[in-house]
């Protein structure tokens, strides 16, 4: 194909390295960035466009029926940017854009996977980075399940059996369960199937991170450090896309989405940073008791059929789930007691395309916090730590959120009242740490503020175990701190909640069968280091994936469909412990023994499988196995797109995180489809020199000799010694423009 960008102002040069890297060499800052869009599109051109289509809510109209769901549901809450103002940014977006569409309009032929859909590649607009921004604080933790759930179990049972086992809770969070009694146990929980309507096992949590940076007096170097590893599921290719972008007193590498130039995380000769999934609640669930007579109509164009046309209600608050669902043939239309209207900040909120496209040219990180938020706006819903060579060091929360008070937000909210209506909050009020004492900042998807701040931001945060991981390694280790004492956090597989645990476990495990006494051996003897040669791990784990607390709940409440559902739709629900059911004030207390009687049933269903399986002869990496693939791997052109099983340590509580979906039904075998997309730590001593390492590879297309490149080097938990230096480059193979 003819390479070429016809708006670049000078002659650039992509220099592809042997780990995958473009780097993208430029007379100006616009010209880097139109390289990368160009370097982008020759490897990821299909997965950006996909994720075009989900943002801007017409999947349907290029891959069918199914997808018709999902459209409707991101038109009615404004995903797509429709209304979007001009940015500072802009000239980067355009730059980048040019890059990406010179590649299109040099295609000579159509990429398979477009000849497989029966679609064409397509323009790609501001439009479609801006709705990027916006999907991504969409789709990243819809909480609102969890709201309904909490609620309708709270009315049902009272709020005594539930309060000691969420996060926060408030007297007013109780007035509104009372006065919405009713309302809540009629409310239809199928609605549900709204959340995940195409792939279910993303109800389950499918992404987080693990991030944190020291200040100068914590190195060996005397500069300031930053580590950081994002968690996705696995797949060829990888969620990001890793380029490195230099011009005349400009040189940054970074990980961006496919289609967008906002860098992620990444450092810059003078400053580093890095990003954790926030669970930052920016939803709010309204229980209307009248249903709304206001509608407004949306149209989903489907491929080779009729377009389809949707009349939604909607509240002052926001579209009614009811009306949603029913008009989807979800639920069934009928005379309800009341409707719940759902509330998400950005709904009605512009986003430029320009916003976040700066981020990489901060000299500072007081700058870079001033980037991070356009008009106090920001699309995220992130943590975000950023460090500079001047060794100020900076926490953000990189979202928008509702300034609630009084309620937290964690269940429905009576929908007629006026104080219910929140402000948003500014820019200043999101930079939650500033130097800290401690000298580091960390962040691993946990509540980063507990009882601080004005308001609750944290509803549904995930387990704190690494971020407590991270902090009693940063506290051991005091200062000295070197590149490779980082690496090895990062691949560290002590797990804190197995440590918090398993002496609850063990005590609970009464009953005196063999089975039960000689998982109890084990588990008191055990590390808690998920490795793959560990054989407690065996038990441990598969025992968590009994979902026991549920079992628990049925047998002391009676076997409500909430228990049944609660598992996939309120994922964040699953999270409670025996800690949580055994609070000196809990009414769960006085049924203690029959938690001990289901969890040694479960302790002996796991023991059972293991010898009736593999006798005596089992460990943790016989169960616990990696996979990667492409969705259109069974297929002759991409059947070479997938890698393993292979046997893989760890958890989802570990530094080195490994996240799997639930067993098959009779089997404790997991499916690890969750973990590290990439590793990097920085030194900003010499950040032109780094260790950096992909879970697969940098390469998307078919041909591509980047889609795997990295694996096993991944997989073994070793790094590549990164330059950024065009004259120490290991280049695979270079292009001129």
């Amino acid at each position: 194909m003819t390479r070429i960008i016809p708006e670049a102002e000078a002659p650039l040069e992509i220099c592809w390295d042997k780990v995958g890297v473009p780097h993208i060499f430029a007379g100006s800052v616009e010209d880097a960035f139109r390289g990368m869009g160009y370097a982008c599109a020759s490897e990821r051109l299909w997965q950006l466009h996909l994720s075009n289509l989900y943002a801007t809510g017409t999947a349907s109209s290029a891959l069918g029926e199914k997808f018709v769901v999902q459209d409707l549901l991101h038109k009615a809450f404004s995903v797509p940017a429709y209304d979007i103002p001009d940015s500072p940014g802009d000239y980067i977006v355009d730059a980048y854009l040019q890059g990406v569409n010179a590649y299109i309009a040099g295609l000579d032929e159509v990429p398979p996977e477009f000849l497989k859909a029966g679609t064409e590649p397509r323009i790609v607009t501001r439009q479609d980075v801006a709705s990027r921004y916006r999907f991504t604080g969409w789709f990243q933790h819809k909480s609102w399940m969890e709201k309904i759930y909490v609620g309708k179990l709270m009315a049902e049972y009272g709020v005594d059996w539930f309060k000691n086992n969420i996060r926060r809770f408030s007297l007013e969070d109780a007035n509104c369960i009372e006065t919405l009694k009713e309302e809540l146990r009629g409310l239809d929980v199928n609605v549900a199937r709204l959340l995940f309507p195409l792939v279910p096992e993303l109800a389950q949590g499918s992404s987080g991170s693990n991030n944190w940076a020291i200040a100068a007096e914590l190195s060996a170097s005397g500069y300031p450090m930053l580590a950081t590893d994002p968690h996705q599921p696995f797949g060829i290719p990888g969620v990001f896309f890793c380029s490195h972008l230099s011009a005349p007193g400009f040189d940054a590498f970074g990980a961006s989405f496919p289609g967008v130039p906002y860098f992620m995380m990444g450092f810059n000769q003078d400053l580093s940073w890095g990003l954790t999934t926030g669970y930052i609640d920016t939803y709010d669930v309204f229980i209307e008791r009248e249903v709304p007579e206001v509608s407004r109509n949306y149209e989903v164009d489907v491929a080779n059929e009729s377009a389809r046309k949707f009349d939604i209600l909607e509240s002052r608050h926001g579209p009614i789930l009811e009306s949603l669902s029913d008009a989807l043939g979800i639920t069934t239309p009928s005379d309800r007691l009341s409707v719940t209207s759902l509330d998400w900040v950005m709904r009605d909120k512009p986003t430029s395309a320009g916003a976040l496209a700066l981020l990489p040219l901060a000299k500072t990180s007081e700058e870079f916090g001033e980037y991070l938020f356009e008009d106090d706006l920001c699309p995220l819903v992130n943590n975000i730590i950023c460090v500079d060579r001047n060794n100020d060091l900076r926490r953000f929360i990189a979202a928008t959120i509702r300034k609630r008070k009084g309620v937290t937000g964690i269940v429905p909210m009576i929908g007629w009242k006026d104080e219910y209506y929140f402000e948003t909050s500014q820019a200043e009020e999101l930079l939650v740490e500033h130097n800290p004492e401690s000298g580091y900042a960390l962040t691993a998807n946990n509540d980063t503020m507990g009882d601080r701040g004005d308001y609750p931001i944290h509803n549904f945060s995930a387990p704190g175990a690494r971020a407590k991981r991270i902090e009693q390694l940063l506290v051991e280790g005091k200062s000295g701190f070197t590149i490779d004492d980082f690496t090895s956090m990062q691949l560290d597989l002590v797990d804190v909640r197995a440590q918090d645990l398993v002496p609850d476990i063990v005590s609970a495990l009464t009953d005196e069968s063999e089975e039960v006494q000689f998982a109890k051996k084990l588990l008191s003897d055990w590390d808690c280091i998920p490795a793959t040669e560990s054989r407690a791990a065996c038990v441990f784990y598969p025992l968590l994936d009994k979902r026991w607390h549920l079992r628990f709940m049925q047998a002391v409440l009676g076997k409500d469909v909430l228990f049944r559902t609660m598992w996939f739709v309120a994922p964040s629900l699953n999270r409670f412990s025996i800690q949580d059911f055994m609070h000196p004030d809990s009414p769960w207390l006085e049924h203690k023994k029959t938690l001990e009687k289901i969890i040694c049933e479960n302790v002996k269903e796991v023991v059972r499988w293991l010898r009736s399986n593999h006798g005596d002869d089992w460990n943790w990496g016989m169960f616990h196995k990696i996979s990667f693939r492409n969705s259109l791997a069974k297929h002759e052109t991409w059947k070479h797109m997938r890698l393993g099983p292979d046997p893989i340590g760890g958890s989802p509580t570990t530094l080195a995180m490994a996240a799997h979906n639930p067993p098959q039904a009779g089997s404790i075998e997991q499916d690890v489809f969750v973990g590290p997309a990439f590793r990097w730590v920085v030194d900003l001593a010499d950040p032109m020199h780094f260790k950096f390492v992909i879970a697969g590879g940098n390469g998307g297309r078919h041909d591509s000799e980047f889609l795997t490149n990295n694996y096993k080097h991944w997989l073994d938990g070793k790094y590549f010694d990164m330059t950024l230096v065009k004259q120490e480059l290991d280049i695979e193979k270079q292009w001129n423009f």
